[in-house]
């Protein structure tokens, strides 16, 4: 599959980059090395790589959900979700609902071995367009699950046949926020690695909304599911006679 460009996701994937780590370690799961509590470390980069290397060449879903709760309890989610099967085709779908703290596009996309074609509604109209080479350079997300887990100062614990990740940072610097938000602190990270692939990451955090005056609740959720069992479907509209080619 031609792959042209890049792609960005969300308001998550601007900050840490869509592009994982090249490199395949011999030994995907990387070694313990014990602290005094009996935690191991983690090697973000390492474990990215694993990552990506366990998902190649097989089906899977990824969602990514960035979710905003507001003093009133209301709340604001941007979705993203990929469903991308073994020979490399993969749909994709972004969904905003609420109060988003940024612009964002409802948008959908459609990839094949020669093109790709894309679905963006937005103030009420809706445009669909091809082009001839595509995407997403990485898109089982390794650089930005890697860019994420090495935001935190983590430890973690093997137990039950997985491993399950833990973080904390008082600043910003490990949390992605919306373009509106700014001055994340109190975060959490909780991530679970099972098969060299990491299956759930949650991140939690503060941050103020300057445009409001209020601080509010983040939650980023990125789950991988269904793995070796999805089968992205071409939608009606990713037809030629549907779009306008843009290159």
């Amino acid at each position: 599959m031609n792959r042209g460009r890049t792609v960005v996701v969300l308001a998550v994937l601007v900050l840490a980059g869509c592009q994982g780590p090249s490199a395949v370690p011999e030994t995907v799961t990387p070694a313990p090395v014990p602290t005094a509590s009996g935690a191991v470390s983690v090697d973000a980069e390492r474990v990215a790589a694993a990552h990506r290397a366990a998902l190649s060449n097989r089906s899977y879903t990824t969602t990514v959900a960035l979710t905003v709760t507001y003093e009133n309890g209301s709340t604001a989610r941007l979705t993203d979700e990929f469903v991308v099967g073994a020979d490399g085709t993969y749909s994709y779908e972004r969904r905003a609902r609420g109060p988003y703290p940024q612009a964002v596009s409802n948008r959908s996309l459609w990839q094949n071995d020669s093109y790709e074609f894309t679905r963006t509604a937005e103030n009420g109209s809706e445009t669909v367009t091809s082009r001839s080479r595509s995407g997403f350079d990485d898109v089982s997300l390794s650089g930005f699950l890697g860019n994420l887990l090495g935001g935190f100062d983590r430890t973690a614990e093997r137990t039950g046949g997985q491993t399950v990740v833990s973080g904390r940072q008082d600043g910003a610097r490990g949390v992605p926020l919306p373009a509106r938000l700014g001055i994340g602190r109190d975060a959490g990270l909780n991530a679970v690695i099972r098969g060299d692939i990491v299956r759930t990451v949650t991140v939690t955090a503060r941050a103020a909304y300057p445009d409001i005056d209020q601080s509010v609740d983040v939650r980023l959720r990125v789950s991988v599911r269904r793995v070796g069992e999805s089968d992205p479907v071409r939608p009606a509209w990713a037809a030629a006679s549907n779009a306008t080619e843009t290159g």
